[in-house]
């Protein structure tokens, strides 16, 4: 889908027209559409560079922007090039402080080893169309001897014949500032200028050859294919590594004192100028640098014309930023707010623009008997697709993950409702149109696929993964249905925007019109689900109690002995040996989740019969999640399976730990269920779940604990915290009808439960400067993925939105 950036002066005439009317019409859905596509249009959509820049939805002629750099005083520079954000460079610290994709944002990079601490601004026009980013350093240690050589590189994709990129001025060797002119179809002409405002290039030593001067700002172009721009960091390591075997060969000894003008970039293969850009800036840190990048697009009218009016845009974004955070989250302990702002502007700061081609394989069929490991060995590409979406890490994960992305709505809804609309109707385009499927990662092209194991590259139409997205989008109907006769709930939002960010939430139409969109898709993805994953209760049936639904019950397709990834919880315990008939409580759950969020849809969009069909299947779940799956010995859910030599046949699986919580943590239990008491029993137990850091994954007395893997075996995780959390709220908060006991522990319980996890992540984000994966059951520390702000970064909804305690 190609967007042009829209002429400023409509921006104009519609937000003055909209503040005119929209306190006696419904939003103009045209305008609101465009604004939400220049508001979103421009931002570092490239979640696995450091820093790197790309336009949104524009997939023929992108422009294309990355930033690297090295301490070129060593030998051994270029392999402590930065690039891609890789967790084995670890350093110190990297990420947003603050960050709004409409805005901009304030990031910091700490590097020992190439001894920087970098502080990149990067903020946009009111229209969109323009941004600037500025460039500072300063050493780390100011008494070692060092550089930082910058790389920029830059493409304008799509060739020559329609689009180009090209230097303004005469190509001279050596202009501290350097300024580029380019045209693309879908964005028109624009301008590029790199202007110095502070600093020293490195000046010491003789240079080796008259191109290779690091006391001057190098630029090479070239053409490079659209597809492999993102390797750039390869093609600097080859063109340098080839420029440096010149000079070795013909020299016995180089002086390291001009270490940094042999890792200075040249043309020695005399290539003609192309539509890809390497600009290098050799800094000596004996001062801090600054210098700025800014991109203007020759149709707006609101274009950064200095420096010194994008140090006005900074200072403004900055502290709209700080405003509209405050305004979202009331947090009063100052160090829990940076920690919150931080960790959200992560979140939000991972949001990437993907396109490209996935591998599916069609062709592997699954054996109903089969568990062990299954191989999609006849991957085939297709597309191309295209995604909008949260990353879980930068570093580890950055592409799009069905089962995280509805906890990161659950978050990125508090801040900007309309934005987590945005991505979760990119996910939903993606529903096939013919069988419903959508892949449980979606890794477009090689990008994407450099950062995932070959094995794990593939994806299959039989695998599903928890319907996070409806959880998502069934909470924002219920608050947008709740807010149609109480738009002040949440206080005015500042109206800096032509439009606010909470639009569908505030505006019915406007919501009713884009569910009309997705409705025929999500009925296609329910069929899909409910279908691929749904199990066989006939040997059930004849030895429970009460009337079993038989449309009702599902389990996991495609778990082995060890694993049972498609449920999100891999290593967390399941029956065994395995078996054809067993049922899984949490995907019985899920599809509760799935129904809840299909009825809540009917209903906006009055769909009488429609509405009424998933309220019977919403009930049915509810009521096989206990005829079926509650264990009244252990007094909690649990998956269950057959046994051929029990009088019962029917065999609890049961693992107290998550999987036992999510019927209430999703809100599937009745308000007045006298089942709720034994939960909360659970949640309470320390020597069960409880621990000083939040709920463990896995009962402490479970065989299972701490075996294996100890992914879901132990650790907490706070993805599911959060639900719990939540669920403790929604059944207590204003529950009258359960008894004083269990009231007065499931209050006791969320104080200490929300105190304990709030504390733990802080104290190791105050000591780390990082989020994490999960963390550990017993010490608190942070384990598995560092720099982990995808569902991890929920704790800002339990610092900002939650309540203290419970009333």
């Amino acid at each position: 889908m190609l967007i042009r950036l829209l002429n400023v002066a409509l921006s104009i005439l519609l937000a003055y027209a909209l503040q005119e009317g929209r306190n006696s019409q419904s939003v103009d859905i045209d305008g609101y559409e465009q604004f939400t596509n220049q508001s979103l249009f421009w931002a570092p959509y490239r979640s696995n560079c450091y820093f790197g820049i790309r336009p949104r939805y524009v997939n023929d002629h992108p422009f294309m922007f990355g930033l690297m750099w090295m301490d070129s005083t060593h030998l051994e520079a270029m392999n402590k090039l930065r690039h891609l954000v890789d967790q084995n460079d670890k350093l110190d610290k990297y990420g947003w402080e603050v960050y709004d994709p409409r805005i901009g944002g304030k990031q910091t990079i700490l590097d020992l080893d190439n001894n920087v601490n970098l502080t990149i601004y990067y903020f946009k026009s009111r229209d969109g169309a323009n941004w600037g980013a500025r460039i500072r350093g300063e050493p780390i240690d100011s008494q070692k001897l060092s550089t930082t050589s910058l790389v920029l590189y830059m493409n304008q994709n799509g060739g020559r014949e329609n689009s180009h990129l090209v230097r303004s001025e005469p190509d001279s060797y050596g202009s501290e500032n350097i300024k580029l002119r380019g045209l693309a179809p879908e964005m028109g002409e624009y301008d590029i200028s790199i202007n110095d405002l502070s600093g020293l290039y490195y000046s010491k030593g003789a240079p080796l050859h008259p191109d290779l001067d690091s006391s001057k700002t190098a630029h090479m172009s070239l053409t490079v294919p659209d597809d492999q721009v993102w390797i750039a960091r390869d093609i600097l390591q080859t063109l340098v590594g080839e420029s440096i075997q010149t000079i070795t060969s013909s020299s016995n000894k180089i002086d390291p004192v001009s270490f940094p003008s042999v890792f200075t970039i040249r043309n020695m293969h005399d290539f003609p100028p192309g539509n890809f850009h390497f600009i290098q800036k050799t800094f000596d840190l004996d001062k801090p640098f600054e210098f700025d990048i800014i991109f203007n697009n020759k149709a707006s009218k609101q274009q950064i014309k200095s420096s010194s009016e994008f140090s006005a845009m900074i200072e403004w974004g900055l502290n709209e930023i700080n405003n509209r955070f405050d305004n979202k989250f009331h947090i009063q302990h100052p160090e829990h707010k940076k920690f919150a702002q931080e960790t959200l502007s992560n979140l939000m700061g991972g949001i990437g623009y993907f396109y490209g081609t996935q591998l599916v394989d069609r062709t592997t069929e699954f054996d109903d008997e089969q568990f062990e490991k299954i191989e999609l060995s006849h991957p085939e590409e297709e597309g191309p697709l295209q995604l909008f979406s949260c990353v879980p890490s930068r570093a580890f994960f950055p592409r799009g993950f069905y089962w995280d992305e509805g906890f990161h709505l659950l978050q990125v809804m508090e801040y900007d409702f309309d934005l987590a609309f945005e991505i979760m109707q990119s996910w939903f385009e993606l529903i096939e149109e013919d069988s419903g499927w959508v892949a449980r990662e979606l890794i477009l092209g090689n990008e994407a696929r450099s950062k995932v194991p070959e094995e794990f590259r593939v994806q299959n139409p039989n695998i599903a993964n928890p319907p996070t997205l409806l959880l998502a989008f069934s909470e924002m109907l219920s608050r947008a249905l709740a807010e149609q006769d109480d738009h002040n709930s949440q206080g005015e939002e500042l109206n800096t925007f032509p439009f606010s960010t909470e639009e569908l939430e505030r505006q019915p139409d406007l919501l009713i019109v884009r569910a009309k969109k997705i409705f025929p898709k999500l009925l296609k993805h329910y069929d899909w689900f409910t279908n691929s994953q749904r199990g066989m209760v006939e040997e059930y049936v004849d030895y429970v109690d009460e009337k079993v639904h038989p449309m009702e019950a599902f389990r996991w397709i495609g778990r082995t002995f060890t694993h049972c990834l498609p449920s999100g919880m891999d290593d967390y315990p399941r029956a065994q040996p395995p078996d054809v008939a067993e049922l899984h409580v949490d995907t019985l759950a899920w599809v509760g989740v799935m129904t809840r969020s299909m009825r809540k849809i009917a209903a906006v969009l009055s769909l009488k019969e429609e509405e009424e069909k998933f309220a019977a299947i919403e009930k049915n779940v509810i009521e096989n999640l206990d005829i079926l799956h509650w264990n009244p010995d252990d007094n909690c859910y649990c998956d269950i399976t057959i046994d051929d030599e029990s009088e019962d046949v029917r065999e609890f699986v049961c693992h107290q730990g998550y999987i036992s919580l999510l019927p209430f943590a999703l809100k599937l239990m009745t308000p007045d269920s006298p089942k709720l008491k034994y939960l909360v029993d659970l949640m309470s137990d320390s020597d069960k779940l409880f621990t000083g850091f939040g709920l463990a994954s896995l009962s402490k007395q479970d065989e299972y604990f701490e075996t294996g893997e100890v992914y879901w075996r132990g650790p907490v995780w706070i993805n599911i915290n959060y639900l719990c959390l939540d669920a403790l709220v929604y059944y207590f908060q204003e529950n009258e009808c359960t008894d004083m006991e269990t009231l007065g522990k499931a209050r006791s319980l969320y104080s200490s439960l929300r105190e304990n996890i709030i504390s733990n992540m802080y104290r190791v984000w105050a000591h780390d400067g990082f989020v994490y994966e999960n963390y550990n059951h017993r010490t608190g520390n942070g384990t598995g993925v560092r720099h982990f702000t995808g569902w991890s970064a929920l704790v800002v909804n339990i610092i900002g939105r939650l309540p203290e305690q419970l009333y």
